[in-house]
Order: structure tokens, then sequence, then C-alpha cells
């Protein structure tokens, strides 16, 4: 048998390489991860967990406010709390809470009648986007763990020359 490969932590090259790109990795892991559920593990590589987590959360988010209508599942005046689990999704509650206000009448408040869902939809929209929310914080929190505790596995195309 040959000699045995060092391990990848007393590799000199992979030491001095990998803190550089943990530092740069986990934040930009974190945003696309919150901007895009699923995207921040895509980008570090792991393309299967990403893409089950992008499927999972968006499918779910979009099935609430199909449930509860945009109008009455994201809304930050009138659910304060569930919009800010919902601000969770990132980029889909940005797209909702556009479609909310693109949908919304231009009266004043008072002025305006208000619109209602039917009490158990609207309430079951409210839970799906909720969940999906907090369920992308686990996501982005994972994805952080991920970019700093291996700093060796990212694509194979960042990789320094000379390192398997």
């Amino acid at each position: 048998m040959g000699p045995v490969p060092p391990e990848p932590t007393t590799n000199p090259a992979i030491a001095a390489y990998g803190p550089r790109r943990t530092v740069v990795a986990a934040p930009f892991a974190g945003l696309l991860a919150w901007l895009v559920p699923g995207l921040g593990h895509i980008y570090l590589g792991y393309h299967l967990r990403g893409l089950i987590c992008m499927v999972t959360i968006t499918l779910t988010f979009w099935t609430g406010v199909a449930i509860g209508s945009v109008q009455a599942t994201v809304d930050p005046h009138e659910r304060g709390l569930w919009f800010m689990a919902q601000l969770g999704t990132g980029g889909n509650a940005l797209t909702a809470y556009v479609l909310h206000r693109a949908v919304e009448s231009p009266e004043p408040l008072g002025a305006r009648p208000v619109f209602t869902a039917h009490w158990l939809s609207a309430d079951v929209g409210v839970h799906y986007t909720g969940v999906a929310g907090l369920l992308n914080l686990l996501v982005i929190l994972d994805a952080l763990g991920r970019a700093e505790a291996s700093p060796v596995r990212r694509r194979r195309r960042d990789h320094p020359p000379g390192i398997p």
C-alpha cells in the first residue's frame, strides 16, 4: 500500500483556504437561504437537500396563500406577528405582500369595506404561511451551520488547485 494522504484538517492548503472562504460563504449562504428557501444549500453544494427545502417551503407558503387569499393571509396591519413569521420565507413573503398591496383598495382604512375571507380558510392560510416562514428559519440556520462546519465541502470548482 502507498502512503496515506493527510487528513483534510492537517493539509496546510486547506487550513489556509478554509477559514477565508467560510467568512464569505456563511453569510452569503444565509442570505440566499432567506431570499429563496433552499438556495443557500444549493450554493453550498447540497443540491438535493436544497431542492427538497425549496419545494417544501415554497409549496407550503403558496398553498396557504391559495387557501386564505392574499388579502386575508399576508396582512401586516391585521396579523402583525404572523406577518413577521411569514417574512421568514423572504422572497415569497415579499412577493405575496406586493400582491396584497396591488389588490388592496386605495381608499382610507375607515372608508373602505374590510375584506374578510371565510374564517376557517383565512386562519388555515395564515398558519400555513407562518409555519413555512418558521420552517425556513430552521433551514437558514442549517445552511449557516453547514457553511461554517465544513469549509472543505463546497462546490468542486471552489477548491484550490491540487486538492481533491
